[in-house]
C-alpha cells in the first residue's frame, strides 16, 4: 500500500497480555483445600438450621413450663393469703384480743409469734391509731393511724393488705394484713394486723422456683417489688426494673406470656394475680432469659460444629499432601511442556511421563499431539507468509495505481500514512507534502456544513463506514463535496483507516436541481387542489341556492294549475284534464328532484357528529316506514342483528333510506320479493362492512360506472320513477365516513350493494 513494506501484526501479543494480567494467587493445592472446606459448609448450615429448630422447640416448651410454674406459685401464694385471712379471723374473734387486758393481749400475741417464724409482728390498733398491744414487747408506744391498711380496715369489713413498709416496731421490711375487731353489737373496737416477713416470703418464692434461671417476683398493684426469688433485699420496695413486666402489671395484663425481642436478648415472661383482700390484688411475675433456655442447645451446636471443622481440617491436610502427588505434580509437568511449546521446542514437549490419573495422562498425550500439529502449522505458516508477502506487493501496486482517490491515516493523530497517485492528483500535493499533513488539512472543520443525511444515510457494512457529503479543500483552495468510505486496518503496526474518497459535487448539484423541480411541481399541485376544492364548495353552494330559488316559481306553477282546475271544474274537457294532470305530475317530479338536490347539498355541507350507531335498529325503522307507505306489498325482509358502526346517525339513516328504498322500488314487479341486509362474510377490523341485497330488476354490470353519478338512471321513468340523485347521495355519505360502496347485479335477478363504513374520518 506504500513504498515501505506493510507489516501485519496482531493488536495484542501474548507477552503484552501476560504483562497486563497479574498471576492469580490461587493454586491447585489451595483450590483442593478450599473445595474441602466448601463441602463442609453445607453440613455446618444443616447443623445451624437443625439447632435453630431445636431452640424453637426448647422455647416453646419453656413457655409452657413458665405458664404452669406461674399458675402453681400464684395458687400457693393465694393459699398463703387465705391462711393469713383465717389466722386474722381467729385473732379478731379471740376474747383476749377483744378484751381490755392489754398485758394479756401482748403475752398472747408473743406466744403466737413464737410459733409463726414467717411473721415479724402481730398487733392490735385502737380506732384512734394507737398501738394497744403487739408481739415484740417493744417498750415504746407508736401511733399507726397513718398506715394505709389501718385506714382501709376501718372503712371495710374484710381482709385488707397493706403496702410495702419498714416496720416501726421491728425495723424490717414487711407487708401487713389487717382485719377490723368488732364487738357483739357490730361496733369497730380496733384493728388486728399481722406483719409478714418479706425476706421469708422471698425464701418461699426461691424454694418454689422449679426452672433454672427463672426470676419469681411478688409485686403489688403499683408495681412495687414485695418479694424476690433472687434473695436480694435491695430490690424490695422498689418499682419493677423490667419495663415489660411493669407495663403488664399496670395494664392488669394477666394470664398472658409476654415476649420482648428488642436490642437485648429475648426474655420469656408471665404474670398472674394473687387474691389479697378487699379491693386489692398482688401479682406474681416470672421472667426467664431465653439464653438460659437455649444454652444446652447452643452447647450441643458448638460441639457438632467443632467436630465438623476438625474432620474438615484432617481431610484438608490429606488433600494437601496427596493432591500434590496425584494432581499438582502432573499438572506442573503439563505446564512445563506448554512452556516448551510456547518457546517452539516441540521435541522437548513430546518428552512425557505417565500420570496416575487417566484424565491427566490423556492431557499429556493431547499435548504431544498439539506439539506435532503446531510443528506442521509452523511449516504451513512459513509458506503462507511467503505467499502473503507476494500478495502484499500486488496490493501495494493496486493501491498505488487505483484511479479511486485512496489514502491511509492513523486513527489517533489523523496523520496520513500512505496516499495513492489519484489522491495526489485530486488534492494537488506531492507525496512528501501529503505525508507531512493530516486529515484535517484537506477536511478543515471550519468549512464543513451542518450534518446532512446522505441519500443512503450513514451505513456500516462489512467494516465499511459510509459517511455523507463532506467538504474537502485542495492545494489551490477549491472546495469539493465528497463522500467517504472508511475501513479499519493496521498499517505498519499503527491502528489506521483506509479511506476512499469520491467527488460528488456535480451529482449533488444535479440532485438539488431535481429536488427543486419536484418542490415546484408539488406546490403547483397543491394550488390546483385548493382551487378544485374551492370550486366544489362553490358548486355545492350554487346547487343549494338554485334548489331553494326554484321552489318559488315551481310553487306558483303548481298553485295556478290547481286554481285553473278549480276554475274549470266540471266544464273542463278530457284534453284540459290531461294537461292539468301532466302539469301536476311535472310539479311533483320537479319538487322531488329539488328535494334530492337539497339532500345531496346538505350531505356535502353538514357537520358530522360521530357516535356509535345501531345500523340494525335504523334498518328496522326504515323498513317499517316503507311498509306503512305501501301496506299492500308483501316483501320478505331478512335483517341480521348486531350491525354496528361509528358515524353520523342522521346521514347514515338517509343512506339506508335511499338504499332500502331502491331495493323496495326495484322489487315492485317481482312476485316473491326478497330483501336481505347482513354483515359481509369475513369482515374484520374496526370498519363496518354490510350489504343490501334484493331479487328485483337488477342492471347490466357494463353500466356500473354510471351507477353513482348524479342524474344517471339505468331504468326508464315509466318503469321505475326516480330522480337519479339517490345513489349519488349514498356514495357521498359513505365517502364522508371514509368508506366505499360498490354494486354487483344481474339483469332480472337482483342487485347487491356492498358498503364499508370507515373507522375514522378521511383527511
Amino acid at each position: 500500500m506504500s513504498d515501505e513494506s506493510t507489516q501485519f501484526q496482531p493488536t495484542y501479543t501474548l507477552d503484552a497480555v501476560e504483562a497486563q494480567r497479574p498471576l492469580s494467587w490461587m493454586t491447585l493445592r489451595k483450590l483442593l483445600v478450599l473445595l474441602v472446606f466448601m463441602a463442609a459448609v453445607p453440613l455446618m448450615v444443616i447443623e445451624l438450621l437443625s439447632s435453630q429448630r431445636e431452640q424453637d422447640v426448647e422455647l416453646r416448651r419453656a413457655r409452657e413450663s413458665i405458664d404452669a410454674l406461674t399458675d402453681a406459685i400464684a395458687v400457693s401464694n393465694t393459699r398463703l393469703v387465705e391462711g393469713v385471712d383465717q389466722f386474722l379471723l381467729a385473732l379478731a374473734a379471740s376474747p383476749v384480743i377483744a378484751g381490755n387486758d392489754l398485758q394479756a393481749c401482748a403475752r398472747y400475741l408473743q406466744r403466737i409469734l413464737a410459733l409463726q417464724p414467717t411473721y415479724l409482728n402481730f398487733g392490735v390498733i385502737a380506732p384512734d391509731g394507737r398501738l394497744l398491744c403487739e408481739a415484740t414487747g417493744h417498750p415504746a408506744s407508736f401511733n399507726l393511724g397513718d398506715r394505709g391498711y389501718f385506714q382501709r380496715a376501718l372503712e371495710g369489713g374484710g381482709l385488707v393488705v397493706g403496702d410495702y413498709q419498714v416496720g416501726r416496731v421491728t425495723g424490717r421490711p414487711s407487708i401487713a394484713f389487717a382485719r377490723p375487731v368488732m364487738t357483739e353489737n357490730g361496733v369497730t373496737k380496733g384493728v388486728v394486723y399481722a406483719a409478714l416477713d418479706l425476706q421469708a416470703l422471698s425464701d418461699n418464692l426461691r424454694a418454689g422456683r422449679a426452672m433454672p434461671g427463672a426470676a419469681v417476683l411478688l409485686v403489688d398493684a403499683g408495681g412495687i417489688v414485695l418479694a424476690s426469688s433472687g434473695g436480694d433485699v435491695a430490690h424490695l420496695g422498689r418499682p419493677l426494673a423490667d419495663s415489660a413486666l411493669r407495663q403488664a402489671v399496670a395494664r392488669r395484663q394477666v394470664g398472658v406470656v409476654v415476649e420482648e425481642k428488642g436490642s437485648g436478648a429475648a426474655v420469656l415472661r408471665a404474670v398472674r394475680p394473687v387474691k389479697a383482700g378487699v379491693g386489692r390484688a398482688l401479682y406474681l411475675a416470672v421472667a426467664v432469659p431465653a439464653e438460659t433456655v437455649i444454652a444446652p442447645s447452643l452447647r450441643r451446636l458448638h460441639l457438632r460444629l467443632a467436630g465438623i471443622l476438625a474432620i474438615a481440617l484432617g481431610v484438608a491436610a490429606a488433600v494437601w499432601v496427596g493432591g500434590y502427588r496425584l494432581v499438582v505434580r502432573p499438572v506442573e509437568r503439563l505446564i512445563t511442556g506448554l512452556r516448551h511449546v510456547e518457546a517452539g521446542d516441540y521435541v522437548q514437549a513430546l518428552n512425557r511421563t505417565s500420570s496416575p490419573l487417566r484424565e491427566l495422562d490423556e492431557l499429556q498425550r493431547s499435548l504431544g499431539s498439539l506439539a506435532m500439529a503446531l510443528d506442521a502449522q509452523r511449516f504451513e505458516r512459513d509458506q503462507a507468509l511467503a505467499a502473503l508477502s507476494e500478495r502484499e506487493a500486488r496490493y501495494r501496486e493496486l493501491f498505488k495505481a487505483n484511479p479511486q482517490v485512496m489514502f491511509v491515516y492513523e486513527i489517533r493523530s489523523l496523520r496520513f500514512l500512505a496516499v495513492n497517485e489519484a489522491a495526489l492528483a485530486f488534492y494537488g500535493y506531492s507525496r512528501e507534502e501529503m505525508l507531512d499533513m493530516a486529515l484535517q488539512d484537506v477536511e478543515p472543520p471550519g468549512i464543513q456544513a451542518p450534518p446532512q443525511p446522505s441519500p443512503g444515510g450513514a451505513a456500516t457494512e462489512r467494516n465499511l463506514a459510509v459517511s455523507g457529503p463532506r467538504r474537502h479543500q485542495n492545494k489551490n483552495g477549491d472546495i469539493r463535496l465528497v463522500e467517504r468510505i472508511a475501513s479499519p486496518t493496521v498499517f505498519e503496526g499503527w491502528p489506521a483507516e483506509l479511506m476512499m474518497v469520491t467527488d460528488v459535487t456535480d451529482r449533488l448539484a444535479s440532485e438539488a436541481r431535481v429536488r427543486e423541480g419536484a418542490e415546484r411541481l408539488e406546490q403547483r399541485v397543491a394550488e390546483r387542489t385548493r382551487e378544485l376544492q374551492l370550486s366544489i364548495r362553490e358548486l355545492e353552494a350554487f346547487s343549494y341556492s338554485v334548489s331553494h330559488d326554484l321552489r318559488n316559481p315551481l310553487g306558483a306553477v303548481g298553485m295556478f294549475g290547481q286554481m285553473l282546475a278549480a276554475h274549470l271544474g266540471d266544464t273542463a274537457d278530457e284534453q284540459a284534464r290531461l294537461y292539468l294532470a301532466r302539469i301536476e305530475q311535472g310539479v311533483r317530479g320537479m319538487e322531488s328532484l329539488i328535494d334530492d338536490l337539497l339532500t345531496l347539498a346538505q350531505v356535502a355541507r353538514a357537520q358530522l357528529v360521530m357516535a356509535p350507531v345501531d345500523l340494525t335498529a335504523l334498518c328496522r325503522e326504515v323498513i317499517e316506514g316503507l311498509r306503512l307507505a305501501d301496506p299492500q306489498r308483501m316483501v320478505d325482509v331478512s335483517l341480521e342483528d348486531g350491525l354496528q358502526c361509528t358515524g353520523d346517525a342522521g346521514l347514515l339513516r338517509q343512506m339506508l333510506v335511499n338504499l332500502l328504498g331502491n331495493a323496495w322500488k326495484f322489487t315492485s314487479r317481482t312476485p316473491q320479493a326478497r330483501i336481505r341486509i347482513g354483515r359481509e362474510p369475513g369482515a374484520t377490523g374496526p370498519a363496518a362492512a354490510f350489504f343490501v341485497q334484493d331479487n328485483g330488476a337488477g342492471f347490466d354490470m357494463k353500466f356500473a360506472g354510471r351507477l353513482f353519478l348524479p342524474f344517471e338512471r339505468l331504468h326508464g321513468d315509466h318503469d321505475f320513477p326516480g330522480t337519479g340523485i339517490g345513489l349519488a347521495t349514498v356514495q357521498r355519505i359513505v365517502a364522508r365516513h371514509g368508506g366505499r360502496i360498490w354494486a354487483e347485479a344481474v339483469p332480472e335477478q337482483g342487485a347487491t350493494f356492498h358498503v364499508e363504513i370507515g373507522s375514522h374520518l378521511p383527511d
